[in-house]
C-alpha cells in the first residue's frame, strides 16, 4: 500500500491555510502547516514533507528566503517547493524559480490547478528518486560483484587448508579448537559473499554518526 504523501502548507493567513488543507485532505494528502518562514524551515526539518506549498509574501521572512534556506540544507534540500502567489509578474516568478521553486499556483486558489501541479511535481520527484535509487544499486552491485570475485578463490583455498588441518590434528589438541573456529568464521564469510551476490535492492542502515552502510540482510532478502 502506497504511503500518504505529506504536504507542508505555509501561509501567514490562517484562512488560506484552512482552505488549502481542506482541498488537500479531501484528495487524500496528509498536511502540516506553518505561518511564517522560520516555522516553515523548522517544520520541514521535523516532518520531512514530500512537498511544500509556500506563500511568497509573508512577514519578516519571505517565502523566497524560506525556500532558499530549505534548499540549502542537506536534510531538506530535495523537498520540492510550489509557490502560491497572487502576483505572477515575470520578475516575481523569476525570483521564485531562482530561489529553488519547482512551480507556482495562482491565488485565488483553483482546486483543479492546485492538485494538477502538486501531482506533476510529486511525479517528477518520484521519478528522480527512482533514478537515484537505480544508480546507487548499480554501484553496489558492481562493488559486490568485484568483492565476491576477489574473495571466492582465496576462501576456497583457506577452506581446503583448514579442512586438511582438522583431519591431521587430534581433537584433544588445543590447536584443533582454534582451527575449527577458523573454519566456522570462514563459513560465515562465505555466507556473507553469497548474500552480496544476492543483493537486489539498495537498503542502508545507520553505522556511526551520520554514516550509513549497506544493510546486506535487507538488500538481499526476497
Amino acid at each position: 500500500m502506497e504511503k500518504k504523501r505529506r504536504i507542508l502548507v505555509v501561509d501567514d493567513n490562517p484562512v488560506n491555510i484552512r482552505l488549502i488543507k481542506t482541498i488537500l485532505e479531501k484528495e487524500g494528502y496528509d498536511t502540516v502547516s506553518a505561518t511564517d518562514g522560520p516555522a516553515a524551515i523548522e517544520t520541514a526539518r521535523a516532518e520531512s514533507p514530500d512537498l511544500v506549498l509556500m506563500d511568497i509574501f509573508m512577514g519578516e521572512m519571505s517565502g523566497l528566503d524560506a525556500c532558499r534556506l530549505i534548499k540549502e540544507e542537506k536534510e531538506t534540500g530535495d523537498i520540492p517547493v510550489i509557490f502560491v502567489t497572487a502576483n505572477t509578474d515575470d520578475a516575481v516568478l523569476q525570483k521564485a524559480f531562482e530561489s529553488g521553486g519547482s512551480d507556482y499556483v495562482r491565488k485565488p486558489i483553483n482546486r483543479v490547478e492546485l492538485i494538477s501541479r502538486i501531482r506533476s511535481v510529486l511525479t517528477q520527484r518520484m521519478l528522480v528518486e527512482k533514478i537515484v535509487e537505480h544508480e546507487k544499486l548499480q554501484v553496489v552491485l558492481e562493488m559486490a560483484g568485484a568483492v565476491c570475485h576477489e574473495m571466492n578463490q582465496p576462501l576456497q583455498a583457506v577452506t581446503w587448508a583448514t579442512e586438511l588441518l582438522l583431519g591431521e590434528i587430534p581433537e584433544e589438541d588445543h590447536l584443533f579448537t582454534a582451527v575449527r573456529d577458523i573454519t566456522r568464521n570462514i563459513e560465515k564469510i562465505g555466507t556473507i559473499t553469497r548474500k552480496l551476490q544476492g543483493i537486489t535492492r539498495y537498503k542502508t542502515m545507520k553505522y556511526v554518526g551520520d554514516m550509513k552502510i549497506i544493510d546486506i540482510e535487507r538488500a538481499s532478502s526476497r
